[in-house]
């Protein structure tokens, strides 16, 4: 039987790839999403911990969004993310991870 914290913190994985798969365009979902996708695919502390604490390995996670989620940003969306990625990129956070490395890639 899971505990509550167990049931919060599947919540709040589910809820990224949720958001990373964001298909719409609402620039504050693709925010979300762009963040879901920075959290998941870098190597944040906060993700690897939620995911040891559930006993899953944050590889696994990872790779199975790579492979089967479509985190990919349409045509129309990379319109409305340019300014969002450049504001969130601005933050001392982002600039040494994952997403800041691979942001053209995706947009």
């Amino acid at each position: 039987m899971q505990t509550f914290e167990d049931r919060l913190i599947t919540a709040i994985l589910t809820q990224a790839v949720e958001d990373a798969k964001y298909t719409g365009l609402s620039k504050k979902y693709l925010r979300h999403k762009v963040e879901a996708i920075n959290w998941i695919l870098s190597n944040d502390p906060q993700f690897n911990y939620y995911c040891k604490l559930l006993n899953i390995e944050p590889s696994y996670i990872r790779n199975k969004v790579k492979t089967h989620c479509n985190t990919k940003i349409s045509s129309k969306q990379k319109v409305l993310v340019k300014p969002i990625v450049a504001k969130i990129l601005e933050s001392k956070k982002y600039q040494d991870n994952w997403f800041a490395k691979h942001v053209e890639e995706r947009i």
